[in-house]
C-alpha cells in the first residue's frame, strides 16, 4: 500500500512538472513575442490615430 502511493505520488509531480514546462514554452514562445493577442480573447484593442494640422 506503501509503494502504491509512493508511484502515484511520483506520478502527479512528473504531471505537475510536465504542465508548468508546457506552459512555459507556450508562453515564452507564442504569447510573449507579440504587443497583444487579438485570437481568443473577448476585448479587441483599437489603436487611435491622431491628425496634427499646423
Amino acid at each position: 500500500m506503501e509503494e502504491a502511493r509512493k508511484k502515484l505520488r511520483i506520478c502527479m509531480v512528473l504531471v505537475v512538472a510536465v504542465a508548468i514546462i508546457v506552459g512555459l514554452i507556450y508562453y515564452f514562445h507564442d504569447v510573449r513575442g507579440k504587443d497583444y493577442a487579438t485570437e481568443g480573447t473577448l476585448v479587441q484593442r483599437y489603436e487611435v490615430q491622431t491628425v496634427c494640422r499646423r
